[in-house]
C-alpha cells in the first residue's frame, strides 16, 4: 500500500508541474483571451488517458504500481477532465446513452453552479 500511495505522489508532483509548465508555454506562446493552455492540456490528458488504458487492458504494460503513477497520479494532477471523458468513453461503449449526457449535463452544470458558490460564499464572508 505504502508503494501505491508513493507512486500516486510522485506522478501527481509530475502532473501538476507538467500542466503549470505547458499551459503557461501554451498561453504565452498563443496569447488569446481563451485558457487554450489548459484547454490543450486537457486534450492531451484524453488522449494519453485512452492510450495507457489501451495498454493496461491489453497487457501491454503488467505493472500495477506503474498504472498508479501514470493514470491516478500523473493524469489525475494532469488533469480530471480525462478521467471525466473516459467515464463518458465507458458509457458511450456500454451504450448507456442516458448516464452519458447525464454525467455531461450534471457535470458541467453543477460544476459551474459549485464555482459561483465558492465565489459568492467568499462575498459573503468578506
Amino acid at each position: 500500500m505504502l508503494i501505491k500511495i508513493l507512486m500516486i505522489l510522485a506522478g501527481g508532483g509530475l502532473g501538476a508541474l507538467t500542466r503549470y509548465t505547458l499551459g503557461s508555454q501554451i498561453d504565452k506562446s498563443l496569447n488569446l483571451s481563451f485558457p487554450v493552455g489548459i484547454f490543450c492540456v486537457n486534450l492531451i490528458g484524453c488522449f494519453l488517458i485512452g492510450l495507457l488504458v489501451s495498454l493496461f487492458e491489453n497487457k501491454f504494460i503488467f505493472s500495477e504500481n506503474l498504472k498508479f503513477f501514470l493514470i491516478i497520479g500523473f493524469l489525475g494532477s494532469l488533469t480530471t477532465f480525462s478521467t471525466f471523458a473516459l467515464d463518458n468513453y465507458n458509457f458511450l461503449t456500454q451504450k448507456n446513452i442516458i448516464l452519458l449526457f447525464t454525467n455531461i449535463f450534471l457535470t458541467n452544470a453543477f460544476g459551474l453552479l459549485m464555482v459561483l458558490l465558492g465565489i459568492k460564499t467568499i462575498k459573503i464572508i468578506n
